[in-house]
């Protein structure tokens, strides 16, 4: 649970409101879902709310994976700047 916490306290505000908004969105298309089998007539979802509830997954899909895309992107250029650094940084003179 510590690693967890420290893992959490490592988030921008950015991605806490990023992961905030996604987590709202999924929860409102479930309950979109579930609404459309109890409302009349029951026990069958009209093509209209299967039509949304894919379109919130797929704005949800593209928050996330947008994120990760752009964190793996800039994991990748701190590797290279890293190793450019280590190719061009003089040896230490004693």
């Amino acid at each position: 649970m510590r690693h967890l916490k420290q893992e959490f306290d490592k988030l921008t505000f950015k991605e806490v409101l990023l992961y905030s908004i996604t987590i709202v969105v999924l929860i409102a298309a479930f309950t979109l879902l579930f609404m459309g089998m109890f409302i009349p007539p029951e026990g069958e979802i009209h093509e209209s709310v299967l039509t949304a509830f894919g379109l919130i997954l797929l704005f949800v899909g593209s928050l996330l994976g947008v994120n990760m895309h752009y964190a793996n992107q800039l994991s990748i250029f701190k590797e290279k700047a890293y190793e450019i650094m280590q190719k061009e940084s003089p040896p230490p003179a004693y």
